[in-house]
């Protein structure tokens, strides 16, 4: 099994790389295989297995040698010592192959000859501290390789000791396969992230098949070889591991990620927050905002920004960012090859993009490669991400505050999906704002044709009145030019309730004692109307909480409220105005809520719908802006209004206000 694993090793050695320490380390993964070939054979008992496992054994030692020697540059020291290597290796090759069978003087010398090599090359990739490449990612792919290297040695002598006792020998089953494997890594230039990540993974696993692989050593050595009791056993130490091994391996892999990938660990929860409120934000610039905090928020990006696609022919534009500023547009037109790369890759890695500048030979090809490397350094961007949704609207730059090979496989795995969401994100909320435009234009519309409405009839009747006051036969009465007064007074007031609904209000002071304030506002409008056929009820809740409104805003909204329930009673009838706390189950919990109800004519469903649109009225001379202005002025201030009615049923009007330990509630 081993050599069938080096054998797929050895095939992906030669299709990685073709230069002088790849074929080094294809010809010690061949030794590896023919080693393994031959201690099968031997644990077979065919004849040729001790003879194929001692001439393998001869050639490990000083290809391993070679191939630390030209990683650790010490190319020159190993030309002088190849040929004596060689001419050693080659005449214990020949003493092995001229004897028929194996003396043990002879086979031990194999193995001491393999060790000798095995440990040379152990101390001279671990000695290897160059002061200029100390923190580059090819010497740390390299400590790495020492540290597969020292399992091998290790292995070795463990092996030794073994034989020694005459115990299994199984130090030198698998590290072998972890170094040759970890030599290919290095030769791949895989990034030293994902080097520490496979490292975790590789002492998880050890970790929980030395626990299984001890659990049943234990038990076969426990009960020699009494059948029964073995199965009895073995029956018992399933449940166990049954049980057992899913919260162990989980908190073994959990020790493991802390210890090797706790920056990815860390990244990740400080992403999770941005991946739960994605789905939620509906507008662009909430999303620029809260993609831009919450990446700088995680101390891994030292700087980011986001381009969207402004023309399809034109280019990109970039709409947020933080940290250095890069440039603010890319050009289809001048960059076309970087637009091409966006629309054909999940993602571009700026050392990924270099490696492959200094590898590709074709003149166009490395001119296109050129490109897009100048285009990333301009950006100021190790990872740049596509942003998509039907097609690409744009994309994502980042840069880590590690300068070389930030990213791991795992974090741009995590990051590209995050970078699908953002894509999809920002083309629900393009859609949202063409919905909410053309809202809006509606809604202009129709504010301007209640508007137009409203300072027309009064112009028409004031026109009337002067044409009867110029007419030197008509007759001049005083009621008339009252008229005139009236109406201008109607287009004053028309002009002021619009001037109020369009200017913001700034002023939030609290009201100490809600219940006295709604009583006074509700007891002025009774005074007013002087309507003893409708009867008013007051349910106010005792110790209500001050609200976080201003008292003439609010004073406003009940009074337009209430003179409203008065106006929709024809005859008898009566109102009910309540107040109380918001219930914990409710929306809006920390808030209060004061309830207005009437039992006059009610509306219906077209009526309800359009009651708080601005200019919509029922009345003969209403302006139609004094429930739009209650929700106006409720919403700068953390409330809201609500409106349930049915024809001929009346109307219940809910006005919830914010407490002031409820300010920071998200308005819904």
């Amino acid at each position: 099994m081993g050599a069938a694993a080096a054998s797929v090793l050895l095939v992906a050695i030669l299709l990685q790389r073709r230069d002088r320490a790849a074929f080094l380390l294809a010809a010690l993964t061949l030794s590896y295989v023919l080693w393994g070939l031959g201690r099968g054979a031997r644990s077979l008992g065919y004849a040729w297995g001790p003879m194929l496992t001692s001439v393998s054994l001869c050639w490990i030692g000083p290809l391993a040698l070679g191939f630390a020697g030209n990683l650790s540059g010490r190319k020159a020291e190993l030309r002088r010592l190849w040929p004596i290597l060689l001419i050693a290796t080659v005449a214990l090759t020949g003493a092995l192959l001229a004897r028929a069978t194996l003396g043990r003087v002879v086979e031990v010398g194999a193995h001491v000859w393999a060790l000798a090599g095995l440990a040379i090359a152990t101390g001279m990739l671990a000695r290897f501290t160059p002061a200029d490449a100390a923190d580059s990612p090819d010497f740390t792919r390299l400590r790495y390789l020492a540290i597969a290297h020292v399992g091998v040695f290790g292995g070795a002598l463990f092996d030794l000791l073994m034989w020694r006792f005459r115990l299994p020998m199984i130090g030198t089953l698998l590290p072998p396969l972890f170094y040759l494997y970890a030599g290919y890594l290095h030769l791949a230039h895989v990034r030293v992230a994902d080097l520490r990540q496979l490292l975790g993974d590789i002492v998880a696993l050890t970790l929980m098949a030395a626990g299984l692989a001890g659990l049943f050593a234990a038990i076969r050595i426990w009960v020699g070889l009494e059948l029964d009791l073995f199965i009895f056993n073995t029956f018992v130490a399933s449940f166990a591991v049954l049980l057992f091994f899913q919260p162990v391996r989980d908190r073994i892999q959990t020790t493991m990620d802390r210890t090797f990938v706790a920056s990815r660990l860390e990244l990740e929860r400080g992403l999770q927050p941005l991946r739960e409120r994605l789905a939620q934000i509906v507008t662009l610039d909430e999303l620029l905002e809260e993609v831009l905090n919450t990446v700088e928020r995680t101390d891994r990006l030292r700087a980011s920004s986001i381009f969207l696609c402004d023309d399809p022919k034109v280019g990109f534009q970039q709409v947020g960012s933080f940290g250095l500023p890069p440039r603010t547009r890319v050009s289809l037109m001048r960059d076309p090859v970087w637009i091409e790369a966006l629309e054909s890759r999940d993602a571009l890695l700026s050392e990924e993009i270099e490696r492959a500048l200094a590898s590709t030979t074709g003149e166009e090809d490395r001119r296109r490669v050129g490109v897009i490397c100048r285009s990333m350094r301009d950006l100021d961007a190790q990872l740049v991400l596509p942003l998509r949704a039907e097609s690409l609207v744009g994309f994502w730059t980042l840069t880590d505050v590690r300068r070389e090979e930030p990213f791991s496989t795992d974090e741009v795995r995590l990051l590209r999906d995050l970078a699908d969401q953002i894509g999809v994100t920002i083309a629900n909320s393009k859609t949202f704002e063409r919905i909410r435009a053309r809202d809006q234009l509606v809604s202009l519309g129709e504010m301007s044709a209640g508007l137009a409405h409203e300072i027309r009839n009064p112009l028409a009747t004031i026109r009337g009145a002067l044409a009867v006051l110029q007419d030197p036969d008509g007759t001049q009465d005083e009621d008339i030019q009252d008229v005139i007064v009236e109406e201008i007074q109607r287009l004053d007031r028309v002009v002021e309730t619009f001037l109020d609904y369009a200017r913001p209000t700034t002023r939030r002071t609290p009201v100490d004692d809600l219940g006295e304030f709604v009583r006074r506002c509700v007891a002025g409008v009774a005074r007013s109307k002087q309507r003893d056929e409708v009867k008013l009820t007051l349910a106010l809740a005792s110790s209500l909480p001050p609200v976080s409104v201003g008292a003439d805003q609010l004073e406003r909204v009940l009074v337009n409220v209430v003179q409203n329930a008065y106006e929709a009673i024809d005859g008898e009838g009566e109102i009910r105005v309540s107040a109380r706390v918001c219930e914990a189950a409710m929306p809006l919990a920390e808030h209060v809520e004061i309830i207005v109800a009437d039992d006059g004519q009610g509306m219906d469903d077209a009526t309800l719908q359009r009651a708080l649109v601005p200019f919509f009225t029922t009345k003969d001379r209403g302006t139609g802006l004094g429930l739009a202005l209650c929700e106006r002025l409720l919403g700068e201030q953390g409330g809201l209004i609500e409106l349930r009615s049915q024809q001929a049923e009346g109307t219940v009007v809910l006005i919830r206000l914010p407490s002031p330990s409820a300010d920071q509630v998200v308005k819904p």
